[in-house]
């Protein structure tokens, strides 16, 4: 068994991957629920098709802007259909494989992550016709960017303060990631998640 910690989306991908190649895995999230709170921006570079319409995905000139928490369930629901165990609202084991990133502990979530040194990032969920100037929609930039997804609704993020909209926003959202907007796209989680699990299998085989 291969004990993982940490159920976003690198952990999510790193389980799959392992599953996938014939290991039995289980994540260990201190989380109540896998994708809540969500502290992560929703955009990807590529989608599963199966995916698209589960996570209100649509496509732009830059890749795709999604739901983030329904992509992170979905992760999940592959996981344990493959074969994966998730124990929510539970510590890891000391053996456990560290895919937990480097969000600081905050509402909703636990404990923090202990992988790397990141940037506050602060985002915001609105409806088109509200965007503040700092934004232009359908735009990414170094320090920001601004996408609509599929349910209507425009999702942006910004290094530093989020300026305010006149009429305010619909939720906000806050996480620490890379300094550069594009480091901080799902994609990366995905293969962070799936070269850790690479490695394990490469010591796991060197020791056989």
């Amino acid at each position: 068994m291969i004990n993982i910690s940490g159920g976003g989306v690198r952990g999510l991908s790193c389980a799959l991957y392992l599953l996938n190649s014939g290991y039995d895995v289980t994540i260990y999230e201190t989380r109540q629920e896998i994708g809540n709170p969500v502290r992560s921006p929703g955009i990807i570079k590529t989608i599963p098709e199966d995916f698209i319409n589960q996570t209100a995905a649509i496509k732009n000139a830059f890749g795709w802007a999604f739901r983030r928490e329904w992509f992170e369930k979905l992760l999940a629901k592959k996981v344990v259909d493959n074969g994966g165990e998730i124990k929510l609202k539970t510590e890891a084991p000391s053996n456990a494989i560290n895919c937990t990133g480097g969000k600081s502990k905050a509402p909703g979530w636990p404990k923090s992550g202990t992988q790397y040194e990141l940037v506050p990032w602060n985002g915001g969920i609105m409806i088109n016709q509200n965007i503040p100037q700092e934004f232009n929609l359908n735009s990414i930039e170094e320090d920001r960017f601004c996408f609509e997804r599929g349910d209507g609704l425009v999702e942006c993020w910004i290094r530093g303060k989020l300026p305010r909209p006149h009429q305010g926003w619909l939720e906000i959202m806050s996480g620490e990631h890379p300094e550069t907007s594009s480091k901080i796209w799902a994609d990366e989680s995905i293969l962070e998640g799936e070269e850790i699990a690479k490695n394990l299998i490469h010591s796991l085989t060197e020791q056989d």
